[in-house]
């Protein structure tokens, strides 16, 4: 039965659909094969609610799993599972499904869409893994692991909540990129019902399916959470997120700017699309000419040295987007000092993996701590495509973030750290990332390489 067309709200996106843009379709099923969520009206009011905002999304509410076929899927940029049971979708229209996304569509479920397609395992391999229980329904505390996403990007680095809280099985943080997570000290440990050993109970994460973008979210077993304003932006950014795998979105909308949240936190703009005012040359008071704005992207147009924020940091969190050609080669420096010689300070590795024989050693990869740690597995795009990193440092404390994964973190001057130095080239320079501050610096490697949303949130301790 399908209920209707709607209008999704493209504000939780983080940017809003560029004149003459194509509308994007998205096809949402509410069909309980199971248990049948009494929140599942709720949740349809509520997107048809939020339809009155703005006319960038077409929304199709079905209840009915039976009609989803190759030409119907077509229609749309994105499906969205809020489901559960075996559900009747033949062989055929199975096949359908994962075509589909595998060609660009893109896929949402939200809460006990893992509880569906037991009997299926392609679609446990499709969402990311299967429900396994729900030991906590209480209020909780959500850590937010990756806040550069448009589904986080809100949230601050984490939030309290009342709802359901999944666990699930036939899951690996190998297999998605995590973008929310239980925080475990809020809740009883010693509850029946918990079989994850490891304690990693992920509430949302994002995967790739061939060209397709795959969003899941734990969150929505109460009405009063979709009548949260965080969840609404959390859930319609996912969407917006999948649905531009399969739709023309300019890519340069809503880049290298502060969404009102980030400017109420403290983040800092260090580049606007436009203006290198934030920047400097290394030992030079100028500016090297090589590095443009181009396309709004902070590019390296030719050999011109390497770049250093005019101001010093010494505790942040640093998020920035990069792209590199064919065996291209930077990196980005923190508490940098500058000294007769180059800036050699722990580094953030930018690396195209494949094209250049750094890549062939992990400890020298793109995300790693340039050759003294490196990270836990390769999570670069297609070359040419932008990647997300994050960084954090406070203190002593490190952690390297890219596409969502947490790659590594590290103590400076543990022994770890000192095996890892002493290993290095950088063994014999006294002190070496022992600075309490410095300045932020983007390397210049003779290879043409672009940044952009480099944002920086100072820290304390």
């Amino acid at each position: 039965m399908f209920i209707g067309l709607l209008a999704l709200s493209v504000l939780a996106h983080g940017h809003r659909s560029p004149a003459g843009a194509a509308t994007l379709r998205v096809l949402y099923l509410t069909q309980s094969a199971a248990f049948a969520h009494p929140v599942l009206p709720h949740s349809e009011a509520v997107l048809t609610r939020l339809a009155a905002e703005s006319p960038e999304f077409e929304l199709t509410v079905s209840r009915d799993a039976s009609l989803l076929t190759a030409r119907t899927l077509s229609r749309y940029a994105a499906v969205v599972f809020f489901t559960t049971g075996e559900l009747p979708m033949n062989t055929g229209q199975r096949a359908a499904l994962l075509s589909y996304v595998r060609a660009g569509g893109g896929f949402v479920g939200i809460h006990s869409a893992t509880d569906t397609f037991y009997e299926w395992p392609p679609y446990r391999d499709l969402i990311g893994g299967y429900f396994d229980g729900h030991p906590w329904h209480q209020e909780v505390t959500v850590r937010v692991e990756d806040g550069t996403h448009s589904a986080t990007q809100h949230l601050g680095d984490s939030f309290r909540i009342h709802d359901e809280i999944y666990q699930h099985r036939q899951w690996s943080r190998d297999g998605v990129d995590v973008l929310l997570s239980l925080d475990v000290s809020s809740v009883d440990m010693t509850a029946s019902g918990i079989t994850r050993d490891d304690r990693d109970f992920a509430l949302a994460w994002t995967r790739q399916e061939g060209a397709g973008r795959v969003f899941y979210t734990a969150l929505g077993h109460r009405p009063d959470v979709w009548d949260d304003l965080r969840f609404q932006r959390h859930l319609l950014g996912g969407i917006g997120w999948a649905a531009g795998a399969g739709a023309t979105l300019t890519d340069d909308v809503g880049q290298n700017t502060l969404t009102a949240e980030e400017a109420a936190a403290g983040w800092q703009l260090l580049f606007d699309g436009t203006s290198l005012a934030a920047w400097r040359g290394y030992n030079r008071a100028d500016r090297p000419g090589a590095w443009r704005a181009v396309d709004g992207a902070l590019t390296r147009t030719d050999r011109g040295g390497d770049l250093l924020s005019i101001e010093r940091f010494d505790d942040f969190k640093l998020t920035f987007d990069w792209k590199v050609q064919q065996g291209g080669n930077s990196g980005v420096m923190f508490r940098v000092a500058e000294t007769d010689g180059p800036p050699w300070h722990p580094e953030f590795q930018v690396l195209h993996n494949a094209g250049h024989r750094d890549g062939a050693a992990a400890i020298t990869s793109a995300g790693s701590n340039y050759a003294v740690h490196a990270p836990v597995r390769d999570v670069t795009r297609a070359v040419g495509t932008w990647n997300t990193a994050r960084v954090r440092v406070q203190g002593t404390h490190v952690e390297h973030w890219m596409n969502g994964v947490q790659l590594l973190q590290y103590a400076i001057g543990s022994s770890d750290w000192e095996r890892g130095v002493q290993a290095s080239k950088f063994a014999d320079i006294a002190g070496y990332g022992r600075e309490p501050s410095g300045h932020l610096a983007i390397q210049d490697h003779g290879d043409p390489v672009a940044f952009r949303n480099i944002k920086v949130r100072r820290l304390s301790r």
